[in-house]
């Protein structure tokens, strides 16, 4: 199993930590592009749980008053 690990799927590099970086990166990325495709809402992580709940929850409240006008 560490020779899985250790080798480099997407040849970019032999070091397990250089190969996770590399993919960390392609994998941000790939949902970069993802955000106006689908119409995806970022959320700072680096900002604390508390905030970035607050943050759903009005984006969430908002979302579910637009519907509703629909509806309605």
């Amino acid at each position: 199993m560490s020779q899985l690990i250790e080798s480099s799927p997407d040849g970019q590099s032999d070091d397990p930590e250089e190969s996770f970086t590399i993919f960390q990166g392609k994998i941000l990325e790939e949902y970069d592009r993802m955000v106006p495709e689908f119409g995806l809402t970022v959320i700072d992580a680096s900002r604390s749980i508390e905030r970035q709940q607050r943050e759903m929850r009005m984006l969430i409240s908002q979302h579910l008053k637009r519907r509703r006008s629909k509806i309605h």
